[in-house]
């Protein structure tokens, strides 16, 4: 067997090295599908497929509670919640809290401002991972005298102490508290986010029953299931918001049949969950090309059979069994899809190099992507059964020639006119399968058109945004912090090329919420039902001409708008609507459920969109900084020109003022914007791109085969021509052919783009799956192109002189 196989693979390299041209357009055409194909799957695999890093990280869970009724279907844990969670269950062996916040380090030259996770105590102990340096939290140091230790992660250990081995007792001046290094976690290890740069105990009070700010995360004892604990876990939620309404509802108990529930699901799951859709239709968009590149070689591989139908019918004629033959035949496709396996790892190499550095931000798990043992084992096996794929066909095909027409003489100068049906099937399937990529690339850059054009209900141009987390020692009282941002106002108001300036507690695609139930007097909801929720916003009198918030009624938010006076607020027009849709807001009275105290609403303005571009307006709810003093606040300023032009000015200002604030994200508002985006600009080029690639790779492939064809028929068109026949009669001819394969093709496509684009239906943005307007011009753009493709070759025959066609009869 070895014997065999080393003479077949000499033979098959004999073959590759004669036909240079051929092999290289070959392994060129498959290290494109192959590295495109490894690329998606090193993400697929990574992400989506292996096990999280931790110990049995299958019994791993995320635990968040759900109340659609009141539009929460995500809603994190107070104190007391998890307490509960935690003291009367049986499904889980631990379990713990988490919450992501941002952390000023002072005491150093430039202060930063880092992205912290406070945790219970037990948080390293239920992921499972140990620190490379120290210790992590002890038992009791959630609580509050002994929650001053911090643990590092890797990157910051490296950044800031230069891999320093005694780092382990040093302490860092953190919001003004001084924080002792406890211990340095792996460098894979970043839970809960990409960008955690350090880990802190949660002053933890189990009494609290509000804010609900915790997300817990528990590891199931073996063989308990999360639907199990799922279960468990809403019958004590259920069981506890009885006696103690404030657990959930915050004033009265859930009304029978509330769709109020724990939400336990693996925390793989709740990781990756919103990427794994994006990610499998760029597999499936690759495997495509793949398959399209399999029919470009078997195609390729046709063209040769009469040819080696002679070698075949000798090898015959020699004693070699069918079985022999097709394994020769079968080991030079095999070795074409090896060769082309080499420069389609290091495609896939550098394609997810450039994915890592295009997605390190906004993709979970994207560090753990890379050309690793299980994608090259994939790559190995993708290029076997690519080298099968290729080969199958035309093997058969030239051993069914057999003895008999490998020897027939009459079968000379027909190369490449064998197997037309087969080279007609593989071009139609080309064709179908570009279709549906083209159709898929379509209705998505249609959504996101449509998305770019929606008017957020805010002008963006010439908007500098900037947080600025200003700490609780620096400014204790209320009053103190409203003052500083006053005076930070004024003065940045005096800067060149300063328009208008504010302070807001969020700026719209941040990411950031806080959202709450509001009653408006009159209109209470019925016994037994849940107040709405509105997107609270603190901000400072002109904001809204800050931020392009049209004014439809009333009055702004004035400096005299104090603690002191009568409480007031501000309403968007999503929620006026909705109370007053022909009346009028203004002198009636709101209140929140999380703060029971009556404002008059002063005005009204324009809503605005806060999380995405393609959401339904929520009704939002201002109140004035004055009223409602914050710390850390988001300052947003507008410009005469571009933004970060006076970045640099500003920094000096606030510096001035107080150089111990660390100026954080400074971003112009398109930017905010345009990164909310980005993941929906990034598949939608990659997925445009590998449908221009399918339709490139099939229009080579239609070319191909109407070449072939017209040099098959060389004769028979002499013959017709020499006897009367005109050109365009031969013109029509091969038209009509290519045309036959270009329409089954696209029809072939369109029921597949039919049946297929429903699982992109949830990407799409006021954009049916079956838009009529793409149905229509993408197969009408395929068969322009295709038909193009067909019309070269058919001129050439159009134009074949009878003389040199007859010449060798």
């Amino acid at each position: 067997m070895w014997a065999d196989l080393k003479r077949d693979v000499r033979y098959a390299i004999r073959i590759l090295i004669k036909n240079p041209g051929f092999s290289a357009v070959a392994m060129l055409t498959l290290a494109l599908g192959i590295g495109a194909t490894s690329a998606i799957f090193s993400l697929v695999g990574n992400i989506l497929l292996r096990p999280l890093s931790y110990p049995a990280s299958d019994q791993l869970v995320s635990l968040v509670q759900s109340y659609s009724q009141i539009g929460l279907d995500n809603w994190r844990l107070s104190p007391a919640d998890f307490s509960l969670y935690k003291d009367q269950n049986s499904s889980f062996r631990s379990l713990a809290a988490y919450w992501v916040t941002g952390i000023n380090l002072t005491g150093i030259a430039t202060p930063e401002r880092l992205v912290a996770a406070q945790t219970t105590a037990d948080f390293f102990k239920v992921l499972g991972v140990d620190p490379i340096l120290g210790r992590t939290f002890a038992v009791d140091e959630d609580t509050h005298g002994r929650n001053n230790v911090c643990v590092l992660s890797y990157s910051f250990w490296e950044r800031h102490f230069n891999k320093d081995r005694q780092v382990i007792g040093k302490v860092m001046v953190l919001n003004n508290s001084a924080v002792q290094v406890i211990g340095v976690m792996p460098g894979w290890f970043n839970f809960p986010s990409n960008t955690t740069e350090i880990w802190m105990p949660l002053e933890f009070n189990s009494q609290a029953s509000h804010p609900y700010f915790l997300t817990a995360i528990a590891r199931l004892k073996p063989g308990i299931h999360p639907q199990s604990a799922q279960s468990e876990t809403t019958r004590t939620l259920w069981s506890a918001s009885m006696q103690n309404p404030h657990l959930v509802a915050r004033n009265e108990p859930p009304p029978p049949g509330a769709d109020l529930k724990t939400v336990v699901v693996p925390l793989k799951e709740s990781i990756v969950g919103k990427t794994a859709i994006p990610l499998l239709i760029l597999q499936s968009a690759v495997a495509f090309i793949l398959l399209i590149a399999c029919a470009n070689i078997a195609n390729l591989f046709l063209t040769r059979t009469t040819a080696r139908a002679r070698d075949v019918a000798l090898c015959y004629a020699l004693g070699c069994t069918p079985f022999r033959v097709l394994k020769q035949l079968l080991t030079e496709s095999l070795l074409l899809a090896l060769c082309g396996a080499i420069p389609g790892i290091l495609l896939a190499w550098a394609g997810v190099k450039a994915l890592g550095r295009m997605m390190a931000d906004d993709i979970p798990r994207i560090d753990e992507v890379g050309i690793n043992g299980s994608v090259l084992l994939f790559t190995l096996g993708v290029a076997v059964v690519t080298g099968l794929l290729t080969g199958i066909l035309p093997a058969l095909r030239t051993m069914r020639l057999g003895l008999k027409e490998g020897l027939n003489e009459t079968q000379r100068g027909r190369s490449g006119g064998s197997g037309g049906w087969m080279k007609a099937g593989l071009v139609g399937g080309q064709l179908a399968l570009s279709l549906v990529l083209l159709v898929g690339a379509g209705l998505m850059l249609k959504s996101l058109q449509r998305m770019i054009a929606v008017q957020p209900g805010f002008e963006s141009e010439k908007v500098l945004t900037m947080l600025l987390p200003v700490v609780k020692y620096k400014y204790p009282s209320p009053r103190e912090a409203v003052q500083f941002y006053r005076t930070l106002k004024f003065e940045l108001s005096a800067i060149p090329g300063v328009s208008s300036v504010s302070v807001t507690t969020n700026i719209p695609f941040s990411g950031e919420e806080n959202l709450d139930g509001y009653i408006v007097e009159g209109h209470e909801p019925p016994q037994g039902t849940e107040p709405t929720q509105a997107e609270l916003h603190t901000v400072s009198p002109d904001y809204f001409k800050t931020m392009g918030i049209s004014l439809l009624r009333g009055r702004d938010f004035q400096h005299t708008d104090e603690a002191n006076t009568p409480a007031v607020a501000i309403v968007d027009q999503t929620l006026a609507n909705k109370f007053w849709p022909d009346g009028n807001a203004l002198e009636k009275r709101i209140e929140t459920t999380g703060d029971q105290n009556w404002m008059m609403i002063v005005g009204v303005v324009n809503g605005v969109k806060d999380k995405n571009l393609a959401e339904d307006m929520q009704p939002h709810l201002y109140f004035p900084h004055g009223q409602d003093p914050q710390l850390r606040m988001y300052l947003a300023v507008r410009t005469t020109g571009a933004p970060l032009t006076i970045s640099s000015a500003i920094r000096n200002k606030i510096r001035e003022l107080d150089p111990e604030i660390p100026v954080y994200a400074v971003r112009p508002l398109t930017d905010v914007i345009r990164q909310s985006l980005y993941r929906q600009k990034l598949v939608d080029g990659l997925l445009g791109s590998f449908a221009v690639v399918a339709l490139a790779l099939s229009v080579i492939g239609i070319y191909g085969v109407i070449s072939i064809y017209v040099t098959s028929r060389t004769r028979e068109f002499g013959i017709r021509m020499a006897v009367g026949a005109q050109p365009r009669d031969v013109l029509y001819s091969v038209l009509k052919q290519g045309l036959l394969l270009v329409g089954i093709g696209i029809g072939a496509g369109l029921l597949g783009a039919f049946l297929l684009t429903k699982t992109i239906s949830s990407l799409l943005y006021n954009v049916s799956e079956t838009d009529l307007v793409v149905y229509t011009v993408v197969p009408l753009l395929l068969a322009i192109v295709a038909i193009a493709a067909c019309y070269f070759p058919a001129r050439r025959a159009a134009k074949t002189d009878p003389v040199v066609a007859l010449r060798y009869e």
